[in-house]
């Protein structure tokens, strides 16, 4: 079964019209590690993962300060950090 957007698809497995949900893992982390933390537990490995970006206009001022700033973040441990308070286990 299918469902609209996110929304329903909670609400239906909160309501325990599903027995399984499958989503994004960093979407159902932090549901699991936030509003479903008495609910919902990820199971598993990750199925595919995949990599985000961030789509900015052609030539960009801000394309190299924030380049930097995530390589920074990944090198001192605070991306892992902040991916851990919000999603519950590292991102590696």
């Amino acid at each position: 079964r299918t469902y609209d957007n996110l929304d329903m698809l909670l609400k239906a497995f909160e309501d325990e019209k599903l027995d399984a949900v499958v989503f994004d893992a960093p979407i159902l982390a932090y549901y699991a590690n936030n509003d479903g933390r008495d609910i919902a537990k990820v199971v598993g490995p990750v199925f595919l993962r995949e990599n985000y970006g961030i789509l900015l206009p052609p030539d960009s001022p801000l394309a190299e300060p924030i380049n930097q700033s995530l390589l920074r973040l990944r090198e001192n441990g605070t991306y892992d950090e902040i991916y851990r308070k919000w999603f519950g286990t590292s991102s590696r």
